[in-house]
């Protein structure tokens, strides 16, 4: 896989942004995300949290924190020389998003498989979150598995969208900078079939497109 490169993270004076990783099931969007939150580690001084309800085998090795334990989440990550950590345990997942939004700080946040709560009307708590992540200095990473997903609220208030191969035949109406989305999904699909050709192989390829700019 190649790695994901994102320049404005070698600015240390940058502005948070939100992410939305959109791919299919084995495009390497877990693996993309892992990339992702080395770089924030390593260039932004970032310590990482990891919301995994699904329980996904990449994130066994990462520090589990509870719920209860979000309010100590900074000070946790201040003594850890690889703060990665990742929270499963959570019967009501608004507590999640209302536990970050009060008491994560300056922290790389990633939403693995946010399908069931980025979609339709979105919670007061996530859009608190979302609308509240640049005074909090929090960067967000939302995973989802097509681009019909993610409700336009989220759309809106993203700066980027690393697509991958996807089942969206034609783009919703809600989906911006749709000239760009388009290039880059004609990209990804010759890409995929120059480098991945077999059934069984995983299709890697993506591109990260600015949606803040038609440019």
């Amino acid at each position: 896989m190649t790695k994901i490169s994102l320049p404005e993270l070698n600015n240390k004076k940058r502005a948070s942004s939100i992410f939305l990783a959109v791919g299919a099931k084995k495009t390497g969007k877990t693996q993309g995300s892992i990339n992702i939150q080395v770089e924030m580690v390593k260039r932004q001084g970032k310590p990482v949290l990891v919301f995994d309800v699904g329980r996904q085998s990449e994130y066994d090795d990462y520090i589990t924190i509870a719920l209860d334990d979000l309010s100590r989440f900074n000070r946790l990550a201040n003594k850890e020389p690889y703060p990665f950590f990742v929270c499963r345990d959570c019967e009501d997942i608004d507590q999640f998003f209302t536990g970050v939004n009060q008491w994560v700080k300056n922290a790389f946040v990633v939403f693995e498989d946010a399908t069931s709560y980025m979609a339709g009307n979105l919670s007061e708590a996530v859009r608190k979150l979302i609308l509240n992540s640049r005074n909090l200095c929090n960067d967000y990473l939302f995973n989802l598995h097509s681009l019909a997903e993610p409700a336009p609220f989220l759309f809106r208030h993203s700066e980027y969208i690393i697509l991958r191969k996807t089942s969206d035949v034609k783009l919703p109406a809600k989906v911006p900078v749709p000239h760009k989305i388009e290039q880059a999904m004609t990209e990804i699909k010759a890409e995929n079939a120059r480098l991945y050709p077999l059934a069984e192989q995983p299709k890697l390829a993506f591109r990260v497109i600015d949606i803040t700019s038609a440019d």
